[in-house]
């Protein structure tokens, strides 16, 4: 039986909102950290998770990408109580524009959200992963398998995102960490995107290079439903087997099938 706790980063709404209450519901023996910037969305989680136990989740309302933040989540962990697993869900999308367009500013806040959050994060509890033989779930993205066109930050910190969870498999083989992509869901994120594709694609430069957007457009107007791909994050941060580790797993790949639902421990 699991006695310990989880740390969901961008926890307020979509996928870590679904993550988060997943795993209330489904392991009554762990405690949520929900990490977000979003201080009333936070307050709205925490009435909803009373419905699977009082006091089981925990809110920092704050930037992840600022190392007071991280500290602050890391410090509601009692120093008897183990931290089970870390969900690096929190992410931006934008800027959304011609790679060479993206400014020195804005590389820096997207670069500092998607990819040193969760690096300092890991960093910072490490030691507590190791301690528990725990896991890492990097929430990764199509992107970070060749370029699209206007998402390239995005795909950009995806990537390097990826590889730090192959690294990571191999420099501490006592945590298991994967990059799970879980499709293109139905969130607010998604709606962002789907406007930024199509802005991108009427604009005047994209129409004179001959670029096509009509696939990343299609793909982002059929989004699939939340409850699949979050069932899995939280299942996997919780079961997933070892030698998962350093992979990049989809939603839709046999790897992940068995963990549609939660795994019976004694």
């Amino acid at each position: 039986m699991f006695t310990g706790f989880v740390i969901v980063s961008g926890a307020s709404q979509g996928i870590g909102r679904l993550v988060s209450l997943y795993l209330l519901e489904h392991y009554p023996q762990v405690s949520v950290i929900a990490i977000s910037r979003s201080e009333s969305s936070l307050l709205t989680l925490k009435v909803e998770s009373e419905a699977f136990g009082l006091n089981r989740l925990h809110v920092v309302a704050a930037n992840i990408a600022e190392q007071k933040t991280q500290d602050t989540a890391i410090a509601l962990i009692p120093e008897n109580q183990p931290l089970l697993a870390v969900i690096n869900n929190a992410a931006q999308c934008q800027p959304n524009c011609h790679i060479l367009d993206v400014t020195q500013d804005q590389w820096a806040h997207i670069l500092g959200t998607n990819l040193l959050a969760p690096m300092n994060l890991l960093s910072k509890c490490l030691s507590m992963l190791c301690a528990s033989q725990g896991r890492v779930i990097n929430i990764t993205s199509s992107t970070s398998q060749g370029p699209v066109p206007a998402f390239g930050a995005y795909g950009v910190t995806k990537v390097a995102l990826n590889y730090v969870s192959a690294t990571m498999a191999i420099e501490y083989p006592d945590v298991t960490t994967i990059a799970f992509y879980p499709g293109v869901v139905e969130t607010a994120m998604n709606n962002i995107a789907l406007d930024a594709a199509q802005t991108y694609a009427a604009d005047p430069r994209t129409v004179k290079a001959g670029i096509d957007m009509s696939r990343v457009i299609a793909k982002l107007k059929e989004p699939i439903p939340a409850d699949a791909p979050c069932a899995m994050i939280a299942n996997l941060a919780m079961n997933a087997d070892r030698a998962l580790s350093g992979k990049f797993i989809t939603v839709d790949s046999s790897e992940a099938e068995k963990y549609r639902t939660p795994a019976i421990h004694n």
